[in-house]
């Protein structure tokens, strides 16, 4: 698709390890695979790998382009809410944090941003965005942000991400990833690749039944630059991993 460049690196999560809280103001896996010992071994050294790689693109990043941490809501500028439920719901999809229900990943403790299952009537569908402004995706970029859910029983919170055209239009959306919102601040970030005279905007939507569905908080979204030399780290790492791979598949 034109003006959006390319996914070039999975969702990886990491929680913060903050106790899950139960607000009176909300409504309050996949098949296992069998492993071998070298799978195993394979595993915890792409795991490590990996781990490395971030660490370096965390140490050497380079501009922001976007960093909002939702300190006050009514003043966002150049970000678009919409709320795309059917039928509609409320005329405003995402608000600021209700710090009765859980507090923020970091400052003031309401300063997150939270949308709920009221976006859509009993049994419709939620489809509540969060697009950020505009940004150029002439380089490679990382995109990151943290979300939580409040956990309660026979509900979840369902979060769809990835990127949409300068104009925000919810028809160019390219998805990222899927997820469920944890009872804990998760953070999930994807790599760009760039693409020369592009410009973009990440997007972030609140999906699923509404009978489902609870209540989920937004923290810290941010789009950086990362070192060219995070990404040439990247693609020697893989390429070892394949090659031993390959070699072990030889044998």
């Amino acid at each position: 698709m034109a003006g959006v460049p390319p996914l070039v690196e999975g969702t990886q999560s990491r929680p913060a390890w903050q106790s899950a809280t139960r607000g009176s103001c909300s409504r309050s896996g996949g098949h296992p695979t069998s492993l071998s010992k070298k799978d195993v071994a394979m595993f915890k050294k792409a795991y490590v790998a990996l781990a490395l790689i971030g660490a370096v693109a965390s140490a050497h990043a380079g501009p922001t382009l976007i960093n909002e941490g939702f300190d006050n809501v009514s003043t966002l500028s150049g970000w678009l809410r919409t709320n795309n439920s059917t039928p509609g719901g409320t005329a405003t999809p995402w608000f600021q944090g209700d710090q009765t229900i859980f507090q923020a990943l970091s400052g003031a403790a309401n300063s997150y941003i939270a949308s709920n299952y009221n976006n859509a009537p009993a049994g419709g569908t939620l489809a509540s965005w969060l697009i950020s402004p505009v940004f150029s995706t002439a380089q490679n970029l990382e995109v990151s942000f943290w979300a939580r859910g409040d956990i309660a029983d026979g509900f979840l919170d369902k979060l769809t991400y990835g990127m949409v055209d300068a104009t925000g239009n919810l028809t160019s959306f390219v998805p990222q990833a899927t997820v469920v919102a944890v009872g804990a601040w998760t953070q999930y970030t994807f790599l760009l690749s760039g693409q020369a005279g592009t410009n973009g905007r990440f997007a972030i939507g609140y999906v699923g039944s509404a009978d489902q569905a609870n209540y989920v908080g937004l923290d810290s979204v941010t789009v950086t630059v990362p070192e060219p030399s995070s990404w040439a780290l990247a693609g020697v790492s893989l390429l070892g991993l394949l090659a031993a791979r390959r070699r072990r598949a030889q044998r």
